[in-house]
């Protein structure tokens, strides 16, 4: 079915979706949706070898229409005149939609944007300086922010507040008005739409697509700054949140209840079924891994009232926003330390716990900063919940979980990708997954919200990709050192131990820990030293990098780097492999092991290493963190080969391109780039092979014959054998060369 084909007996039906994009799933049946979401769930954890136990399915959601409470809408006008207030056109982030029967925006949403709309049809001079779209160069309106809030039953005795609206107007920054005439502006409109509560605005610079946009800070001009906003349901005495013209808000209150409710419930050891296993489920669910809840109250319990049903928890709460999910364990009977590092939303988050009387302790700061610093003062917590961006947690967090040493994590992500990817971490360092609980809290839409629950376990063993002959070869993944250091929970090496045996486990290649890929063992310093000899003399290494722009075919960089008072003359060799995204992938010969070498070469032409915080471009890795949960630098070691200083076999050791790299470029390009990588062998296979000096069986029971292989024949000293015919060229597009490149490279890489 094509993502715009009706289904006939769909729900929910709209006359813009086929332009607007905005609810990709409305044409199927809902029963089809939630199936195609738990497909996803299940798609995204395989990719990690996470694949959890069981089918994933989703209990109906209490509203398929009318739920979204918070709006953000683009202006412009059409070729007529007519103003238009809706969204970017499907594939498109120029030409904008006109929504004006949304099905999704909530009732009270629906009548602001209706009047707004109607108003600039015949538009007012005193709201000029507000409501003129901007187009053709005159105008300033470039868009609406809009939350709509509703007061809590008896939050504060005395002090109710109606429902209301919050609204924010996005303002041309090369045309705005003076904030003395924005404000009476304001006030004309909040006269004529009454249900405005509070009217602000933010600058913005025209004519840029919306990753480019620059922005101020956002400036009050009319009623309220913030509003209690409820956050249990109507009739609930569930407490409430501050919320001003910043905050973040969950767009669907019910489902939101469900999940904090959910969640109120892991914490006290209710909802989660027992079993160690990945993915072990959640009582209630029906299915191993719990199902995708929807309506009512998942796991058991109500959003308010006391600790009925489990034991209070001491809790840290990370990436606490307003302090809507701290409020309601506190509510629950936890006493709740939550960490936020915007302090504006710290502030709120204080002063509602305080006029509610719970146990909650805002901490303002960074959340891996804050953390870290809880551990070194040997703070003790029974639970950390996070709740992250989209981003998700960011490695130093990660770390810092594990220092903290909780019984149980409690993670809520909206991003599956960047779920997976710290599931993998996390299991790493001893945190395992227990279960999954995933939320349809954006019906109609393919976004689905997850909750992973964790606890304290064994870390994994490595997966050794050779061991024999004195020596091992394990599968490094990024995020961690080779051996043990302070700064780090966890170690390759450390693992290891669990379960092999080499010795004092000295390191042949130095790999940085943001780098992963093949890493070689063997007993001692005096062994690493020898094979070290070898790998200068007989060896080569091949790291698979993703490098900004497009980069020549080939080349070699040949470029002095200082370490400290050691000057090492280095040389980088490279064939550019595919474009993907507007960026290259590129297969990587150091002929040298100096510190960072490749990282600081690509730096040097003008093509750094995608993701590098050290050397690399700043707003390319933020932009590729943001959008594709890129959080280290994009660099692999994908193939080793070796002589053996004593047998003189060669070895060729390969490691599979990781998860988290391909999910890059799966989010950075598509399928085809990386189906096109697959197909010239150059992600790694995992596997070991020994090429024996003189022809005879394998050394190692399960090694194929290079014959069977495809490899080269085996040679006696000298140089190592080429890798396969050069790839065919993917962009035929100029070429940007910086730096000092040496010609082209008589040998194929």
């Amino acid at each position: 079915m094509s993502e715009c084909e009706w289904d006939p007996e769909a729900e929910v039906r709209c006359d813009h979706v086929q332009e607007c994009g905005a609810c990709p799933l409305m044409p199927r049946r809902y029963d089809d949706q939630r199936a195609w979401k738990a497909q996803r769930v299940s798609r995204s954890f395989a990719r990690y070898g996470l694949m959890p136990a069981g089918t994933l399915g989703l209990a109906e959601t209490p509203a398929l229409t009318e739920y979204r409470r918070r709006a953000k809408l683009v202006v412009d006008r059409d070729l007529g005149g007519t103003a238009r207030l809706g969204l970017y056109r499907r594939h498109d982030n120029q030409l904008v939609v006109d929504i004006p029967g949304c099905r999704v925006l909530s009732p009270a949403l629906h009548r602001v944007v209706a009047e707004l709309r109607r108003l600039m049809a015949a538009l007012p001079p005193e709201l000029a300086d507000l409501l003129e779209p901007a187009s053709m160069g005159r105008g300033v309106l470039l868009g609406l922010d809009l939350r709509e809030l509703s007061c809590p039953d008896g939050a504060v005795e005395g002090e109710a507040e109606p429902a209301g609206v919050l609204l924010t107007l996005a303002l041309a920054a090369d045309r705005v008005a003076a904030v003395e005439a924005l404000t009476a502006a304001a006030r004309a409109l909040r006269l004529r739409v009454p249900s405005l509560a509070g009217v602000a605005f933010t600058a913005r610079f025209a004519g840029k697509p919306p990753s480019a946009q620059q922005r101020s800070d956002i400036v009050s001009l009319s009623g309220a700054t913030e509003l209690r906003d409820a956050i249990g349901l109507p009739g609930e005495a569930a407490g409430f949140q501050f919320v001003s013209h910043t905050s973040f808000l969950h767009v669907h209150r019910e489902q939101a209840v469900s999940l904090f409710t959910y969640v109120a419930d892991v914490v006290r050891e209710r909802g989660v079924a027992g079993g160690g296993s990945a993915g072990g489920g959640v009582a209630g669910g029906g299915s191993a891994v719990g199902g995708v809840a929807g309506g009512g109250s998942a796991g058991g319990g109500s959003a308010g009232g006391g600790s009925a049903g489990g034991a209070a928890r001491r809790v840290l709460d990370l990436y606490g926003g307003t302090g809507a999910l701290a409020l309601t364990l506190a509510r629950h009977g936890s006493s709740v330390t939550t960490v936020e590092s915007l302090a504006p939303a710290a502030e709120s988050a204080q002063r509602a716990a305080s006029a509610q009387r719970l146990a909650v302790e805002v901490i303002t700061g960074e959340a891996a900063s804050v953390t870290r610093a809880l551990a070194s003062a040997g703070s003790k917590f029974d639970v950390v919940v996070a709740n992250p961006p989209r981003r998700g947690l960011s490695p130093a967090a990660r770390e810092a979980i594990a220092f903290l040493g909780p019984r149980r994590v409690v993670y809520v992500a909206c991003d599956l990708d960047n779920l997976c990817r710290d599931v993998a971490h996390l299991e790493r360092l001893g945190l395992g997954l227990r279960a999954l609980r995933a939320f349809d809290m954006l019906p109609l839409t393919d976004e689905v919200e997850v909750v992973a629950t964790f606890e304290a376990t064994a870390r994994p063993v490595p997966t050794v990709l050779y061991q024999g002959h004195g020596v091992v070869a394990l599968d490094k993944p990024a995020h961690e050192p080779t051996g043990d250091h302070a700064e780090y929970p966890s170690s390759l090496v450390g693992r290891a131990r669990a379960e092999l045996s080499c010795g004092d486990w000295a390191s042949v290649i130095e790999i940085e820990p943001g780098t992963s890929g093949v890493a070689l063992f063997v007993r001692d310093a005096a062994e690493a030293a020898r094979w070290r000899s070898s790998i200068d003399r007989t060896g080569r290494l091949v790291f698979l990098a993703a490098v900004r722009g497009a980069t020549p075919s080939k080349g070699a960089v040949t470029r002095e780097l200082k370490s400290g008072d050691v000057v090492t003359q280095a040389r980088t060799r490279y064939r550019r492999l595919a474009i993907g995204g507007g960026h290259s992938i590129v297969r990587v010969v150091p002929e040298s092991h100096a510190p960072h070498q490749i990282r600081r070469h690509f730096a040097a032409l003008g093509h750094p290493v995608l993701g590098d915080m050290r050397y690399g471009h700043a707003p390319t890795n933020r932009y590729f963190e943001e959008k594709h949960g890129l959080d280290r630098s994009f660099l692999h070691l994908v193939r080793v080969e070796v002589e053996h200083p004593d047998t003189g076999d060669r070895l060729i050791l390969e490691s599979p391109l990781a998860a988290d790299l391909r999910a890059v470029l799966l989010r950075a390009s598509d399928e085809s780039v990386l189906r096109y990588l697959e197909n010239k062998q150059a992600l790694g296979d995992g596997g070991a092979r020994v090429q024996r000096q003189l022809e005879g069986p394998p050394s190692e029971a399960g090694d194929a014959p290079p014959s069977e292989r495809g490899e080269p024949p085996s040679s006696l000293r000298g140089p190592p054998p080429s890798l396969r015919g050069p790839a065919p060229e993917l962009d035929e597009g100029p070429r940007t060369v910086r730096g000092e490149l040496a010609g082209d490279d008589p040998e194929d890489m």
